[in-house]
């Protein structure tokens, strides 16, 4: 298999100033293709600045759900939420960002699809938001292997990769079979406050092996033809968290994003 490197970078939610970060660091690191798993917009000040932004860009995208409900003009994002105050604060960011959004890009959001797939030699590869099967199911790292096998062979992919749960990961739940998490750009849930965006290795496996990827060599040796790197990437958050405020976002929202 010849060696291939995809970016892979999701959840950036109106973090304008995160995906700049994100975008010169994948320039850095050469990465020519790159993919954008949704939720460009909600909880951050500038998510019409991002959508132009990523529009500009010209990398395929999928729909997120907050992209979902923003676009389609539903109400909601379809988030789910712990708490009351987590339900008034997720209020108070979607009338914010409904708003800011003038029905242009409203439509563009809107008209997104739900995944986005390509082969190389071979592997199958899935692009989506939460699930191969909901564009809101969360797949945590504690989904069980069984569950995870069960969805990848349902969807005919040999390697899933998602968004919606701003962690990332890699887990094999079966041989021949991957996850991948692209974590958050613009809001990580992982108490690391800095941007977040994987890089997808495809290749023979000794090209793997010298990356010392350490979820590829746990899948096995018959298995190492996929590495996963994860980069992590400095921004002025301080710029943003000051944003969020002169919008008049919640100042849990924007406590959120400082990690």
């Amino acid at each position: 298999m010849t060696l291939r490197r995809i970016a892979v970078y999701s959840d950036i939610h109106g973090n304008v100033g995160a995906l700049e970060a994100v975008y010169r660091d994948m320039d850095d690191a050469g990465l020519l293709e790159r993919y954008c798993l949704g939720d460009l917009v909600g909880y951050g000040a500038d998510p019409a600045g991002v959508v132009a932004r990523v529009r500009e860009s010209g990398d395929p995208v999928v729909q997120g759900n907050y992209d979902r409900g923003i676009g389609n003009r539903l109400g909601d994002c379809g988030c789910y939420y712990a708490t009351e105050q987590a339900r008034l604060d997720g209020q108070a960011s979607y009338d914010f960002t409904t708003a800011a959004i003038a029905d242009d890009d409203a439509a563009w959001l809107a008209g997104l699809p739900d995944q986005l797939r390509l082969e190389h030699e071979g592997a199958r590869l899935l692009f989506c938001h939460g699930s191969p099967r909901k564009v809101n199911e969360y797949l945590l790292p504690d989904r069980s292997d069984r569950q995870l096998e069960r969805l990848a062979r349902e969807a005919a992919a040999d390697v899933v990769c998602v968004g919606h749960v701003h962690i990332s990961y890699h887990r094999s739940p079966a041989p021949g079979v991957h996850y991948v998490s692209s974590g958050s750009v613009g809001k990580p849930k992982d108490g690391d406050s800095r941007a977040c965006w994987v890089e997808l290795v495809l290749g023979d496996p000794g090209h793997v092996a010298r990356l010392g990827d350490p979820a590829a060599a746990a899948a096995g040796a018959t298995d190492t033809w996929l590495a996963v790197v994860t980069h992590r990437v400095i921004y002025a958050i301080e710029t943003e968290v000051a944003a969020m405020r002169a919008a008049g976002l919640p100042e849990s929202l924007a406590r959120a994003i400082q990690g």
